[in-house]
């Protein structure tokens, strides 16, 4: 299995002076809708390509009121999605609120099965 990559010159914003570098950029196919995948999932099960569409539009619905809650959502060999937080650091608990809460980032932990299949990539330049 092969990805395609371009090179892109990109500066550093810390030193705008020195020459850019170049840095690989995944090249990318195509964008693939739910309606797709569940077409692809459809043609590999016993399913039809309406009650799998069914399943993924209600799994678009739950995850996020599930992560908000507070859940790490395990998804088995494919991964792990879970919320972090992000602010300044207080001198004490006490000093820490809500408040100070700057960004919330969803984070995502590929599963084994997953981080396999990525050390089996290779690159392709374009």
């Amino acid at each position: 299995m092969a990805i395609k990559f371009q090179a892109i010159a990109r500066k550093n914003p810390l030193q705008p002076n020195d020459p850019a570098k170049f840095y690989p950029s995944p090249v990318y196919t195509d964008k693939l809708t739910l309606r797709k995948i569940s077409k692809e999932i459809a043609e590999r099960t016993s399913l039809s390509g309406t009650d799998v569409m069914a399943v993924l539009e209600a799994l678009t619905q739950v995850l996020p009121f599930f992560l908000v809650e507070g859940n790490i959502i395990y998804l088995g060999d494919f991964g792990t999605f879970r919320i972090s937080l992000h602010c300044n650091g207080k001198d004490t608990a006490e000093a820490l609120i809500a408040s100070d809460i700057t960004d919330f980032k969803l984070l995502f932990r590929p599963g084994k099965e997953l981080s396999q299949q990525l050390k089996l990539i290779e690159a392709v330049k374009v």
